[in-house]
């Protein structure tokens, strides 16, 4: 087991000191094990400023994404955007960009106008808006490459202050997160996460052709996103991989300044001539040169020295929820039928708010009853407001559904 002093990116100051540790062809990794299918289980992991990941926001009633409307309004931050000089001679605002090399794949993101967009929408506390971009970050480097139409959620379940964490990317950089408690304090990350026994990373993959998502999930490890990021990609992927994520906070603005991170991986056949060389641009991050291009272009080009890195893409990361008029109205009819007739027979006009994104949404009794005659209610009603995925399995797969649907409309 290999040692080496990690470095940090210039002008953030790290939280904790972490050590970069590197499992030799033959050894055991004391933290993951050996994979199967891989000779050996590679870590290196750098975790740079505060952060943790979005904690998923309780239901109250309505169905996954919403809950009741109260007196209280989310504000948006209206913070100014932080960039490099580069950048900003560029005309480039949130950026991903992805470089190859032999046996080594890099990625790097600027998502500063994303991160600080969702936190204002969930008007984060310092720490948890700062965990927040880091799984926001984690999860589009995770999206990028992915099959056209496939989805990806990133949730973390500690038994700390904030919660559980979710953020979801789509193949199309789409992205969107939220966190339980966006108003949570703590010290550190793994503080804010909680590192109890029942303490997970879960990674949903998604896709409208597949038949059923496919669902990994390890114990936490220690809370720091990067580092069980990378304990996942080890263990349930058989991926040796390095991610460093940066959310910087002007604690005077009370806003995030900058964000941006990294995800080196690399792929089957890979040399220990490449591994040295990685770890050696990792170690030299701090003395990382501007080629006048935009700041992932230089993260990339940095890591590939030696390599011969060759440009394959670029993607823009934007935020997009789904929340609309449409899905309320079918978290609407899980309700059932009772409840329906009940809206209906007072005239109650629904009134609920995105746990995404914050948005009010209003459905009105006239609208409810236009869905409830509508092709789509009356499946719903048939189905028993079965989901969509349900919907398109067979008969006998949808026995092994675990939620099947269970909205009274007899």
């Amino acid at each position: 087991m290999a040692l080496i002093q990690p470095m940090f990116q210039a002008g953030v100051r790290p939280a904790t000191s972490h050590w970069v540790q590197v499992s030799r062809p033959g050894e055991r990794d004391t933290g993951f094990g050996k994979s199967q299918g891989s000779d050996s289980l590679r870590r290196l992991r750098t975790e740079r400023s505060l952060g943790a990941l979005l904690l998923g926001a309780s239901l109250s009633g309505l169905g996954a994404g919403f809950c009741r409307s109260s007196s209280s309004k989310h504000r948006r931050a209206r913070s100014p955007v932080y960039a490099s000089q580069s950048d900003v001679e560029h005309g480039v605002s949130d950026q991903l960009v992805r470089y190859m090399g032999g046996n080594v794949v890099v990625r790097a993101v600027c998502a500063t106008e994303l991160v600080q967009k969702v936190v204002g929408q969930h008007q984060c506390s310092a720490m948890a808006g700062i965990a927040l971009g880091r799984a926001l970050m984690a999860t589009t480097l995770l999206a990028n490459g992915r099959d056209e139409g496939e989805s990806l959620q990133l949730r973390i379940q500690g038994d700390g202050p904030i919660g559980s964490i979710i953020a979801e990317a789509s193949s199309a950089l789409t992205v969107r997160g939220m966190v339980g408690n966006p108003m949570a304090e703590a010290s550190s990350v793994p503080e804010l996460v909680g590192l109890g026994a029942g303490s997970t990373l879960r990674l949903t993959r998604t896709h409208p052709y597949w038949k059923r998502p496919y669902t990994g999930t390890i114990a936490l490890k220690c809370g720091e996103i990067a580092e069980d990021v990378v304990q996942y990609l080890g263990m349930s992927e058989q991926t040796p991989a390095s991610m460093g994520l940066s959310v910087e906070w002007d604690s005077e603005a009370g806003c995030v300044k900058q964000a941006e991170g990294w995800l080196v991986t690399l792929l089957p056949g890979w040399e220990e001539a490449e591994v040295a060389v990685v770890e050696t641009n990792i170690n030299t991050f701090d003395r990382m040169e501007s080629s006048g291009l935009s700041r992932p272009h230089d993260i990339c080009k940095h890591m590939m020295r030696e390599l011969r890195g060759k440009f394959q893409a670029e993607q823009e990361p934007t935020f997009r929820c789904k929340c609309s008029k449409s899905r309320l109205a079918t978290a609407v009819m899980m309700l059932g039928k009772s409840e329906v007739q009940k809206i209906l027979l007072d005239k109650e006009t629904i009134q609920a708010q995105c746990d995404w994104c914050g948005n009010p949404l209003t459905l009105t009794p006239e609208e409810v009853q236009q869905h409830l005659t509508s092709d789509e209610g009356q499946q719903e009603i048939a189905t028993s407001s079965y989901t969509p995925r349900q919907l398109k399995l067979k008969e006998e797969e949808l026995k092994a559904m675990p939620a099947t649907g269970n909205a009274d409309w007899s």
